[in-house]
């Protein structure tokens, strides 16, 4: 075995190394937890403020209909 093929095997036991210890890394890693967490919270309080402000904005059609004078304070 040359220096060349030295080089290569080294390389690529080191690639395979890092390719592992990324996987684990991944696997359990508690941040991409916690990020999870939080943006499946913000997406729910995104839609439940939707909702809000639509049910608020169909009440306020609801009283214009029915003669109310209804202005978004």
């Amino acid at each position: 075995m040359n220096h060349a093929d030295n080089i290569t095997l080294t390389d690529s036991l080191e690639r395979e190394l890092l390719r592992k210890e990324l996987d684990s890394y991944k696997r359990s890693a508690p941040l991409l937890d916690i990020s999870s967490f939080i943006i499946a919270g913000l997406r729910r309080l995104q839609s439940e403020s939707t909702s809000y402000v639509a049910a608020v904005s169909n009440d306020m059609d609801s009283a214009r209909k029915n003669g109310h004078n209804v202005t978004a304070a």
